[in-house]
């Protein structure tokens, strides 16, 4: 949508886990607070499609569209039964998704105004580059196995 520029920072769901079950544990401490959760690194989403495809070895069409026509196409699929594409997607992938404040920046707020973040529940944001081949490879065709010798 729109080039793909707009920015996001990915996060690993086993962090937020983390952060979750730390929160669960002494909710009394967090009621009422705000966590901002997310990755290590900006990435547009050109960028995280070109990783993805990198990762799965897929050579995939790509189809860059205007925000208003991405908008318009998603409400015709948004009325079939599974939609692959909805407008909110449209909305999401057009608009830059990062946290509103550096880490230095967090970590400076006095307790009163206090913005949790993984740093405060020593908790350690996993880069996408060190798990996504974990996940992504059996979407390669044939698998992971297809470039292992021996099992072709």
């Amino acid at each position: 949508i729109d080039g793909g520029h707009a920015l996001t920072q990915p996060v690993y769901a086993v962090n937020v886990a983390d952060v979750i079950q730390k929160i669960v544990d002494d909710p009394e401490k967090f009621e009422g607070k705000t966590v901002d959760l997310f990755g290590p690194q900006d990435y547009s989403y050109k960028e995280l499609a070109e990783f993805v495809f990198d990762v799965t070895q897929q050579n995939a069409t790509v189809v860059d569209m205007p925000k208003d026509v991405g908008g318009v196409v998603a409400k015709g699929i948004n009325l079939m039964g599974t939609p692959m594409l909805t407008p909110d997607m449209i909305e999401l992938w057009s608009e830059d998704f990062i946290p509103a404040m550096t880490q230095e920046e967090y970590d400076g707020l006095t307790a009163k105004d206090k913005i949790y973040t993984m740093k405060d529940f020593g908790v350690d944001a996993v880069p996408i580059d060190k798990i996504a081949f974990n996940y992504l490879h059996r979407f390669r065709e044939g698998g992971h196995f297809s470039t292992t010798p021996g099992y072709h």
